[in-house]
């Protein structure tokens, strides 16, 4: 009688093994975990916020078709303030205690330049939909962005001046960190390469309110434009303060002001300032583009703008990536070398031997409270 007891808890045994086994099989997925960084508080929050809801958006989608190669997507987020030492904190736990195989920077060129040295180091993929500054395309072999360098941008905004406005004279204003210093370089460089004249070169700190004595110099030289490389918080600002000083002067002012906060903190004082930005329209009527768009009003209520537009292609991209390369860092950086002609909602992406696109930039004026395409 005993062995009988004992023959049958073996069976009991042996099949509370096979159905445990078999829950633990269909309770979860495997999961792939990456990680994504950006300043969801402070300067940029704007930015962030949109990149994080079109980023939340393509995830949700990508899960819904079966995620990555019959895995789900699971993404990590880390608010840096704009703080590059935040930003290297959470990206040394995203890849030391989380162990991912990519990271996303959301926004802020100085951020990514500090965790482009890291990403080398722990061979972990970094990606960025807006950081611009020039700095980054020779920061490594991990390293990729789906917008174009700020050395497009500042010839842009240099040519338009110079050759649709007919202005040879310009004094510039900028923001000193990687971006606004990178927007700056190579707007002097190539205004004076076409033979325009560089009045005053006036610098200020993130987070300063008071630019008057910047304004009062560039008020006493005249100039018939004012280049503005700023955020959007400063550059209101900025502006505002320049017309209480009566400065006649055409504004123009890089892409990081074209967002609702530049016209809102302005007060009104922004009519009239062109700004650069890449070209997207939320009106087409091209299906990815149609599609993303109303998705997105959908799900938050608002329409996205071109930030959430280039998040939600950089999500799209890195799952590609995975397809074809795995879910290990090299496979993805190899797999990311070889896309060619990836339609995104932002136009083709194709990235280079230095994981760069290549992008033109449009001008924008404000005009009753709204940005509209320059005529």
């Amino acid at each position: 009688m005993k062995k009988i007891w004992i023959g049958i808890g073996i069976v009991v045994v042996v099949a509370l093994a096979i159905v445990l086994v078999a829950i633990q099989t269909k309770k979860e997925p495997e999961e792939i975990k990456i990680g994504w960084i950006g300043p969801l508080t402070g300067d940029l929050a704007y930015y962030a916020q949109m990149i994080k809801k079109a980023t939340d958006l393509a995830v949700e989608e990508i899960n819904g078709a079966g995620g990555i190669n019959g895995m789900r997507l699971n993404v990590i987020y880390h608010d840096d303030g704009l703080d590059p030492k935040k930003g290297v904190s959470a990206f040394l736990k995203l890849t030391t205690t989380d162990k991912v195989p990519l990271i996303i920077q959301a926004a802020g060129s100085s951020i990514m330049l500090a965790e482009a040295p890291l990403a080398e180091k722990h061979k972990v993929v970094l990606i960025t939909p807006t950081c611009s500054n020039p700095k980054i395309k020779f920061a490594g072999d991990y390293i990729f962005r789906v917008w174009p360098s700020d050395a497009y941008q500042g010839v842009s905004i240099a040519e338009f001046i110079f050759s649709n406005l007919k202005k040879t004279q310009a004094s510039v204003l900028y923001l000193n960190n990687d971006y606004g210093i990178g927007v700056k370089e190579e707007f002097v460089r190539k205004f004076k390469e076409l033979g325009g004249t560089i009045l005053a070169i006036e610098g200020f700190e993130q987070g300063a309110s008071d630019f008057r004595t910047q304004l009062t110099k560039i008020k006493s030289q005249n100039p018939q434009v004012v280049f503005l490389s700023s955020h959007y918080k400063e550059g209101a600002l900025l502006v505002k303060q320049a017309k209480e000083l009566g400065i006649k002067s055409q504004i123009i002012a890089s892409d990081a002001c074209y967002a609702p906060e530049f016209l809102r903190l302005s007060g009104g004082a922004a009519e009239g300032v062109i700004v650069a930005n890449l070209y997207w329209n939320p009106n087409s009527e091209e299906p990815i583009i149609r599609t993303f768009v109303d998705r997105f009003k959908k799900r938050y209520g608002e329409q996205p703008e071109v930030y959430a537009a280039a998040g939600y292609d950089c999500l799209k991209v890195i799952a590609v990536g995975m397809k074809n390369g795995g879910i290990a860092s090299e496979g993805i950086k190899k797999a990311l070398y070889r896309i060619k002609g990836f339609k995104g909602v932002t136009g083709d992406i194709t990235f280079d031997e230095y994981g760069e696109i290549a992008k033109s930039y449009d001008l924008f004026v404000v005009k009753a409270g709204e940005f509209e395409p320059y005529k």
